[in-house]
């Protein structure tokens, strides 16, 4: 290697190096000037919107729990192929939460929750059109792929708009829309099959993914996502737009100024990290928590519309 070989490769380290820096000043200023507005009708305008969607999210997987019974019925499956089928949904969102990190870091949260949500409003849709069990098994695989897609996202969007403080109570009221979108189903079921059969129930349900639209226009893209991959103009656009809307709903009141963070630059992590250092034992306890929760909750909600209907209820 030549002088000036050598000369070149260090001038591009420094470069990289600036840049990384430059980006990781930019999101600890943002992240500052999140942290310190006050909790508004504005932020919680956007958490209303991403609740709703989280909550018609729930309304078409708790579906199948009430009319797992007429589905059987109609297409005469055996206890085992109705159990295949109901893990059609479950299959997707392991496949579709797997990915949803990834494409998220990769294209945007807001991107890819609009996304998530078409999946899931194309699945229920094609469900409803099923003239198999064949397609419905596809068609619950897709809309638990959108489903899978929507829940660590609409997370990640929670955390980074709402302030510290307030973040833990938001992401649990968020929690809390899953079970009503549960209870909102099994109503609509009770409604829907005194008319008709089980396939306008689904079609019914596919409707709300228009509420990608609302999404779409009022959503803002997450100013910390966009400042850590370089978009430094949108991201200081979309701060700005949002200490306009706090301010606004604060009468014109001047904000309280940003406290100061330590700049430090990030470097690239695998999801290897989750399985190194601290986070090991961490991940492997949540992991194993979560994964005896739901199969608790998931088994018993599944199977409870059938198991009761066997019984003559």
């Amino acid at each position: 290697m030549t002088a000036l070989d050598a000369s070149k490769d260090a001038g591009l380290l420094a470069s990289a190096k600036a840049t990384r820096t430059a980006q990781a000043t930019q999101v600890a200023n943002i992240a500052s000037r999140l942290e310190r507005l006050p909790l508004t009708s504005y932020q919680k305008g956007i958490f209303a919107i991403i609740a709703t969607a989280w909550f018609f999210d729930s309304m078409d997987l708790g579906a199948l729990t009430f009319v797992l019974g007429s589905i059987k019925q109609t297409f005469n499956l055996s206890t085992a192929e109705a159990g295949l089928l109901s893990s059609m949904s479950f299959l997707g969102m392991f496949l579709g939460a797997a990915s949803a990190g990834v494409l998220a870091d990769r294209f945007g949260r807001s991107r890819v929750f609009q996304v998530s949500m078409i999946f899931w409003g194309l699945g229920s849709l094609f469900c409803g059109l099923s003239s198999t069990a064949t397609m419905l098994g596809a068609s619950r695989l897709l809309l638990g792929f959108g489903m899978g897609m929507e829940f660590p996202v609409a997370q990640s969007m929670v955390s980074e708009i709402m302030p510290a403080k307030n973040r833990g109570r938001y992401i649990a009221y968020l929690e809390g829309f899953w079970p009503i979108g549960f209870i909102a189903s099994g109503l609509l079921v009770y409604v829907v099959l005194q008319y008709t059969d089980w396939h306008t129930v689904f079609i019914l349900q596919a409707i709300p993914a228009i509420f990608v639209l609302i999404v779409r226009r009022y959503v803002p893209e997450s100013p910390r996502w966009l400042a850590s991959h370089g978009h430094s103009d949108r991201a200081e656009a979309v701060m700005q737009e949002i200490e306009k809307k706090v301010s606004e709903r604060l009468g014109g009141k001047k904000l309280p100024p940003a406290t100061p963070v330590a700049v430090v630059p990030s470097e690239s992590t695998g999801i290897g990290t989750l399985f190194s250092g601290i986070y090991a034992k961490r991940t492997t306890m949540l992991w194993t928590l979560w994964f005896f929760a739901l199969i608790g909750f998931y088994g018993l909600t599944t199977w409870l519309g059938a198991l009761l209907q066997a019984k003559g209820f």
